[in-house]
């Protein structure tokens, strides 16, 4: 089941307190009405109902689908410089779930898990995107490693990510995230592309990058964090 509560935070324009319902953990089979605000950047969006500022909860969430396989762990996007302490809390939540002291039918259910560890909503969201139209994750973040490094425009205006919002037939599309979560004009690249990239197979592709994957961590946003 999805877990939620109630917290009252400050509005960060005029300091009123807002109450809110902030999900600790999603189960997308059980409440697809949470994975739908998920997908359309709604969750954990909310508005002060005094200044009509937008108030947007940065949290820890644990996000699991058991259909498609999905065991997704998303800590607030600034966690991202705890990087090996996160994937450690990730190892030990997801040994107690699924590890030698599971049932066996258990232990099985979590050979099947796609575990991944995300740092901030735009990226669980992209994760989910992704997998539910059978992208490579590993793929996708090699195509934006290479869209970032081709496109001027994009560099000029200090793009530091993109995050994949919609898959057609034809196109990937993305938002893309500047200095201090700034959104900058959205990105749209060709299906031909990721499946080019694909083709190089994922050993060409972490032999060239091999940062883009730090144990569930599969992200260029670990890119920054080489020394």
């Amino acid at each position: 089941m999805s877990l939620t509560h109630e917290a009252v935070v400050a509005c960060r324009s005029c300091g009123v307190p807002v109450t809110v319902v902030v999900a600790d953990s999603l189960n997308a089979e059980r409440h697809p009405e949470l994975k739908a605000r998920l997908l359309d950047g709604t969750l954990h969006r909310f508005q002060c109902a005094q200044c009509g500022a937008d108030l947007v909860i940065d949290k820890q969430l644990l996000y699991f689908d058991h259909a498609r396989g999905h065991f997704f762990f998303c800590f607030p996007r600034p966690r991202i410089a705890e990087l090996a302490a996160c994937l450690a809390e990730v190892r030990e939540v997801h040994d107690k779930a699924f590890g030698a002291a599971a049932p066996p039918e258990i232990q099985a259910l979590g050979k099947h898990m796609m575990l991944r560890v995300c740092f901030g909503l735009d990226q669980l969201r992209d994760k989910v995107i992704a997998d539910d139209a059978r992208l490579s994750d590993l793929v996708l973040e090699e195509l934006k490693c290479e869209v970032l490094g081709s496109r001027d425009d994009l560099r000029a205006l200090s793009v530091i990510a993109l995050w994949l919002v919609r898959v057609t037939p034809d196109a990937l599309e993305f938002v893309t995230e500047g200095p201090d979560g700034v959104r900058t004009p959205p990105v749209t690249v060709t299906r031909a592309l990721y499946d080019e990239l694909a083709a190089r197979g994922h050993a060409a592709i972490l032999a060239a990058r091999p940062a883009l994957v730090r144990g569930p961590h599969v992200s260029m946003l670990g890119l920054v964090l080489e020394p």
